[in-house]
């Protein structure tokens, strides 16, 4: 796939097609990790690690989405009934 370099103030820059971006999950404001491969001339794109501390935060946030979605569910049913 080819995609155009373009000016970005006095950088550089690609844009990611949306099915790239898509199967990478990335997201606006995510830090990725960049690095060359002089011999191939290559630019490796990668998603950054998260730290430990980082990795449990999101799944402590997503549990709480998760209760108090199954919170919402349940009062629902409870009016239903």
């Amino acid at each position: 796939m080819e995609v155009k370099i373009r000016s970005i103030g006095n950088s550089m820059g690609i844009i990611f097609p949306q099915n790239i971006a898509r199967i990478m999950n990335f997201h606006i404001e995510e830090v990725i990790e960049l690095d060359v491969d002089r011999e191939k001339k290559r630019l490796i794109v990668e998603k950054k690690k998260q730290s430990l501390r980082d990795n449990l935060l999101e799944g402590i946030k997503a549990s709480r989405e998760e209760n108090l979605a199954f919170a919402n569910d349940f009062d629902e049913l409870e009016e239903e009934i």
